[in-house]
């Protein structure tokens, strides 16, 4: 499921965020409040089902009636188990990016600060997509087409670390050796796996959070700036 650090992806460029979306039929989006409030809920519901079961064993009428839906409902909105979890992984990848946008010049003052920050950050966005997570796996295993777009999630997290890393490597005190595509391609390695098992104790979340951050900042960094 993780295969070596591919060096590119065919038509796409290489910061671009997979779309996961493209190619599938879906039925045409909700017009009325009360039908994206219904579309919401089938998401959650799938999510939460996911979460709970896996994938195989959360089918679609359970996830109309825990969303409070029809089956019939469920239709209108999505055409397939497959395709709701396409949806859920899609606003996943919509939500990391957005933290991605909110990390402007001033933050690089603090360093480790701003890494905390987003270990924090990514950490609780993945572990709300928990049951997404773990149907998405449980489907590549024999969709071709997810195994797919899955390296272009890897290859799409690893890029946005990167980037932030390259800037980090900017400021005093920055080490000239670090292999900055390879660290960022092995920590996004570890956050897709983190993911898969979300922490709910407090001090569980605060020394999975201290541990990343000082991984992450003394290989950026040298000792003397600690």
């Amino acid at each position: 499921m993780s295969p070596p650090r591919p060096e590119s992806l065919t038509g796409r460029a290489p910061g671009a965020r997979p779309d996961l979306l493209a190619g599938q039929e879906f039925p045409p989006p909700p017009q009325q409040a009360r039908s994206r409030k219904k579309r919401d809920a089938l998401l959650q519901a799938a999510l939460a089902l996911f979460a709970e079961r896996g994938y195989e064993e959360s089918a679609v009428e359970e996830i109309a009636h825990r969303a409070g839906v029809a089956v019939g409902g469920f239709y209108q909105h999505f055409a397939s188990k497959r395709q709701i979890l396409l949806a859920l992984m899609d606003r996943l990848l919509e939500e990391v990016s957005s933290l991605a946008l909110h990390i402007g010049p001033a933050d690089l003052l603090d360093a480790q600060a701003l890494i905390a920050q987003m270990v924090r950050q990514g950490l609780q966005v993945d572990w709300a997509y928990a049951g997404a997570y773990r149907a998405w796996h449980e489907l590549a295993v024999q969709d071709r087409e997810l195994r797919a777009l899955h390296q272009q999630i890897e290859q799409w997290t690893a890029h946005l670390l990167e980037q932030l890393f390259g800037a980090l490597l900017q400021l005093p005190g920055a080490r000239r050796d670090v292999d900055v595509g390879t660290l960022a391609w092995v920590i996004s390695l570890l956050f897709l796996r983190l993911a898969e098992t979300p922490l709910t104790d407090v001090n569980a979340v605060d020394t999975a959070v201290a541990s990343l951050t000082q991984l992450i900042y003394h290989a950026l960094f040298t000792d003397q700036t600690s």
